[in-house]
């Protein structure tokens, strides 16, 4: 699926230049030439037995964004993240989307099941206060209680009124699959400051609702990044706003 987003890129865009890249614990960030910023998820920590020490350190500012999106092609998480930052940033500034949450547009009842796919805590306890059934799966070692086993997934997903799916599955790569498993939820959002917000990716998918970001601070956005921020600093630290837009 990245490698499909990465080919809708132009080549104009392609030939464009990293200025700067940050790998922060929480999220990577790249910055393209004119002040651009987009970010990922840093998941390293999930196969940092073979990426203890990224080897194209040094070389990623003043690559051109072709050679970046190249690793959309990668396994290595560390790679697949800078090269959905890249796309993030090419595509960030032209969102037109609702400055919204999600929620106020698919308004989840009290009694829906909900099938979380990488737990996002705010909004799972925010589901659970609703009301909802929510039940998360997490590639994590995760001591929480809505965290359920992974053979429990299939069941889930086909029951689920309200599927999320954190966007950090397109840097492990399981978006296909899951959305490939049996399903009749009424909403499927994709969520989290790495999705990509091009609608027209996602229109064959099921997707309903992309429930992303947009720098507003590039400086704030690099400095909260780089200093080891999450999404929550980046949010109250006014370096990036919601955006929503519904794929119809």
């Amino acid at each position: 699926m990245l490698k499909r987003i990465a080919g809708t890129i132009s080549d104009l865009q392609r030939q464009r230049t990293i200025s700067r890249a940050a790998l922060g614990l929480g999220y990577f960030a790249v910055e393209v030439e004119g002040d651009q910023v987009g970010l990922s998820a840093n998941l390293g920590h999930l196969n940092a037995g073979s990426c203890n020490v990224f080897s194209q350190a040094g070389q990623i500012a003043g690559s051109s964004v072709a050679e970046i999106l190249e690793f959309s092609k990668k396994t290595g998480f560390l790679q697949r993240s800078l090269a959905l930052a890249t796309l993030n940033a090419l595509i960030k500034p032209e969102i037109d989307g609702l400055d919204d949450d999600v929620f106020s547009k698919v308004s989840p009842a009290a009694g829906e099941r909900v099938v979380m796919i990488g737990l996002i805590e705010p909004v799972a306890k925010m589901l659970s206060d609703t009301g909802c059934d929510v039940a998360v799966f997490e590639h994590r070692t995760i001591e929480h209680p809505l965290v359920r086993e992974p053979h429990e997934m299939k069941t889930l997903i086909r029951d689920a009124d309200l599927l999320i799916i954190s966007a950090t599955t397109l840097i492990n790569n399981t978006l296909g699959d899951i959305l490939a498993l049996p399903r009749a939820a009424r909403d499927i959002i994709l969520m989290g400051p790495s999705t990509p917000m091009i609608v027209d990716a996602f229109r064959s998918t099921g997707i309903t609702y992309l429930a992303g970001s947009r720098i507003v601070d590039t400086e704030k956005a690099m400095t909260i990044v780089m200093e080891g921020g999450g999404t929550q600093t980046l949010y109250h630290g006014g370096a990036m706003q919601k955006v929503v837009r519904e794929v119809v």
